[in-house]
């Protein structure tokens, strides 16, 4: 069968980019001939549809004239839509057609809003060529702020008939139970939950002479306990909860393990430091620098990595992958307040890191009943003065179980494997190949 994969874009290092990569490999393990449709491609092939790209100017005057200021009449804003969706079609139909496509797997363009002409554009050609198509919906639109209040009737339309589409040529999948619920509670449509998955059967996450000097290069010591920040630097992400827990940490925690070996063998000594690792882009300056104010007021140790690290190692220039991050670190932090999935985590799973995490729902209702260990940052937060908040002895409790898993060298790594044979049993390729061969029965 010829998959085409579409998106706005592909290559990258977002969520999206990542998983419709690991979707293409399973799809060619199982013999499919699979290509990439999309905007812009990043560092992969395939072919490209200029009018999709993620920042497309036609798309964003549409964007703001149908959420922000309707600044033309309703009418000239249809004219405008048509002619901006015509020539997506127009650009999309010879593509098509000259790959031979047999299904289209939609990712997020029939969920997210994000361009209301290109959804359309898909769904009339799916029509024209009479295609199937997989919908795969990793973010839908009514979980934005954004996108709540429509300012053309016709927007409103647009938004009932084709975010998704009820059509049954289309399947439906989502990456978790409560978005399942939710598009069969709002638009009565049915999905397979399909989760985020990862490569359990990669070499392991290790030192190695690529990035052997990466800890002196950011000025970090061999006896300094690095805690990883993997997410990309937003706001939803809470990365002040990392703060607070390093600041703790400093207080309560790391004389305690002075003169120890922790449990991966790093000795900790009166020299050693905490240090919050960024490895994530800062997608937010203004939030980044709001939590390097917050980092020195705490007297805590930030070292922005990302600065070194891209999706993929390379030597001119040097660049470090996010995977290096995990090889030089002892703690992994995900105070995410709320996520579609959790990719860091299953990172974590994977690296043998012990997890600091916050119970954002989708963690609760999909992940937690895995039965996975974790140091948990409990499921109950507040905004105070435009920061995230927890309760002080919510911190503490953690801090204590850290501190005492950190330093069972005999426990923790058994948990840590315990972990890491959970996560290739339910999130890993083979598990989303099972998936896969049930959705396209």
């Amino acid at each position: 069968m010829n998959v085409m994969l579409v998106h706005y874009r592909v290559g990258e290092n977002d969520g999206v980019s990542l998983e419709m990569e690991k979707w293409r490999n399973v799809l060619q393990q199982m013999g499919h001939r699979v290509a990439y449709l999309a905007g812009s491609l990043g560092r992969e092939e395939g072919y490209i549809v200029p009018s999709i790209r993620y920042y497309h100017p036609e798309n964003a005057r549409i964007h703001t004239l149908a959420f922000e200021s309707p600044d033309l009449p309703e009418k000239e804003f249809i004219e405008l839509f048509s002619s901006y969706k015509e020539a997506i079609k127009n650009e999309l139909m010879p593509v098509l057609n000259d790959f031979k496509a047999d299904l289209l797997i939609v990712n997020n363009m029939w969920s997210l809003a994000y361009n209301l002409a290109a959804g359309v554009a898909l769904a009339e050609v799916l029509n024209l060529l009479n295609l199937k198509a997989i919908a795969h919906h990793h973010d839908f639109y009514w979980e934005r702020d954004r996108y709540s209040h429509p300012r053309y009737h016709f927007v409103r339309e647009i938004l009932d008939t084709y975010f998704p589409p009820d059509d049954p040529r289309i399947k439906h999948v989502v990456i978790n139970l409560l978005a399942k619920n939710e598009l069969k509670k709002r638009k009565g449509v049915d999905a397979k939950v399909i989760p985020n998955v990862f490569d359990f059967d990669q070499l392991p996450w290790t030192i190695d002479d690529f990035n052997s000097e990466l800890r002196e290069k950011m000025r970090i010591s061999e006896n300094d306990i690095v805690f990883l920040q993997a997410t990309r630097i937003v706001r939803r992400k809470a990365i002040e909860l990392s703060l607070e827990f390093l600041a703790a940490f400093q207080q309560r925690c790391l004389k305690k393990l002075t003169g120890k070996a922790i449990y991966n063998g790093r000795k900790i000594t009166t020299e050693s430091k905490a240090v919050l690792l960024l490895a994530g882009q800062p997608e937010d300056p203004e939030y980044l620098d709001e939590l390097k104010k917050l980092g020195e007021k705490l007297k805590v140790n930030i070292v922005e990595a990302f600065n070194f690290i891209s999706a993929r190692r390379s030597h001119l220039p040097k660049r470090y992958s996010l995977w290096d991050a995990y090889a030089i670190s002892d703690v992994v932090m995900y105070p995410s307040i709320l996520e579609g999935w959790g990719n860091q985590f299953i990172e974590g799973i994977f690296s043998k890191r012990p997890m600091v995490v916050f119970e954002y729902p989708v963690f609760v209702s999909d992940i937690l009943p895995m039965g996975f260990w974790f140091i948990s940052l409990g499921r109950e937060y507040r905004n105070v003065d435009g920061f995230v908040r927890i309760n002080p002895e919510v911190i503490n409790r953690a801090l204590d179980e850290l501190c005492e898993a950190l330093a069972d060298i005999s426990e923790t790594p058994k948990r840590l494997e315990a972990n890491f044979l959970i996560g290739k049993k339910r999130l890993s390729l083979t598990y989303l190949k099972e998936l896969i061969e049930e959705l396209m029965e």
